[in-house]
């Protein structure tokens, strides 16, 4: 009796052990469909959020950790230190760091256009809209190396304003920046979205829009790093496969898209819903490589990076992991209307 007793115990501990082993295993594969994901409460990143929240991630069979930062660099580091697997920043940063042969892989979008100046009267407003040489003489804040300080800076030089005769304060976060503008510290400012339209609450006024200076630019790009996307590339597509059906999502269910993005980017809702559906705002998640080349020329133009291997650059845009998840959904959803047009916008935009 005493050894069957032994029998059945050594058994059962090694049934539990076999238990604990295949657990053990299952988490493990768990953590590989793990995605980190860094992202600013901005209408920018919305498909992050709407894909978060309609289980967009989930359906692709992806455990998504969504991480809050306020500046992009913060996020760029972050990546660069593997807390990140994932970021959607400003396209000017990461551009800058692929420029010092960091290790930075874009792979889609997520936000373009949508930026924009402020001023602190409408008469003010409406001098500048008119005659962008009325910068010239002007206290401005910005955040540098940000989309708005990239795009309306390049714009205004191309148009023939003399920058160095435009006094440029910088600042780390749009908050900031409309405070100064408030105070009377700048009488302007650049701003990414949705702040254009806190501002506005706040008595401001908005002067132009980024994409009016630049149409279809660039911002928030889907950045990660060459190495993770060769551990598990089709981890990416799956990724990407998210953010496609998320776009879908925003473009057909405006007051649900307003709810979900509401939970991360706090503001009013019927200001919220401006901002999301601003005929200036693209939330395409298209890579748009000949609009991230023309953002590099622009990088150049302002001083802010000498270009030290043209080839670099071309090879950390990948446009192929987009383009199988969205050839992948059109297949499988043959009348979706959005998946077409994003397939006519792919060719427009990076063939």
């Amino acid at each position: 009796m005493v050894n069957q007793k032994i029998v059945i115990i050594a058994g059962v501990i090694v049934l539990a052990g076999l238990l604990v082993g295949v657990y053990l295993v299952t988490d493990t594969a768990s953590d590989d469909d793990t995605v980190r994901v860094g992202y600013l409460p901005s209408t920018g990143h919305a498909l992050y959020f709407i894909a978060y929240e309609q289980g967009f991630f989930e359906e692709e069979g992806l455990n998504v950790e969504l991480n809050e930062f306020q500046t992009g660099p913060d996020e760029i580091n972050a990546l660069l230190a593997d807390k990140l697997d994932v970021i959607a920043g400003g396209i000017g940063e990461p551009l800058r760091f692929i420029n010092n042969n960091k290790d930075l892989y874009i792979i889609g979008g997520a936000m373009g256009g949508g930026s924009a100046s402020i001023a602190n009267t409408p008469e003010l407003a409406e001098s500048l809209r008119n005659n962008p040489k009325e910068y010239e003489g002007k206290t401005v804040a910005t955040i540098k190396m940000s989309t708005p300080d990239v795009v309306i800076k390049g714009a205004l030089k191309k148009e023939g304003v003399d920058l160095s005769k435009v006094n440029f304060v910088e600042f780390k976060t749009p908050a900031d920046v409309i405070q100064a503008v408030k105070s009377g510290k700048a009488p302007i400012g650049l701003v990414w979205p949705p702040f254009q339209f806190t501002a506005e609450k706040q008595g401001l006024y908005i002067v132009k829009s980024s994409n009016e200076y630049l149409p279809d630019h660039p911002c928030c790009r889907i950045v990660t790093t060459s190495s993770k996307v060769e551990e598990d590339r089709d981890k990416w597509v799956r990724f990407e496969r998210a953010l496609i059906k998320a776009y879908d999502y925003y473009q057909n269910n405006p007051d649900g898209s307003v709810e979900v993005v509401g939970k991360y980017v706090k503001m009013d809702p019927d200001a919220l819903k401006q901002a999301l559906y601003d005929e200036n705002l693209s939330l395409s998640p298209d890579p748009n490589k000949k609009g991230i080349l023309e953002y590099w020329e622009l990088l150049e133009l302002l001083g802010y990076a000498e270009i030290k291997d043209p080839a670099a650059l071309e090879k950390a845009i990948d446009t192929t992991i987009y383009k199988d998840a969205l050839d992948q959904l059109a297949k499988e959803n043959p009348n979706n209307n959005v998946y077409k047009i994003l397939l006519e916008q792919y060719a427009q935009l990076n063939e």
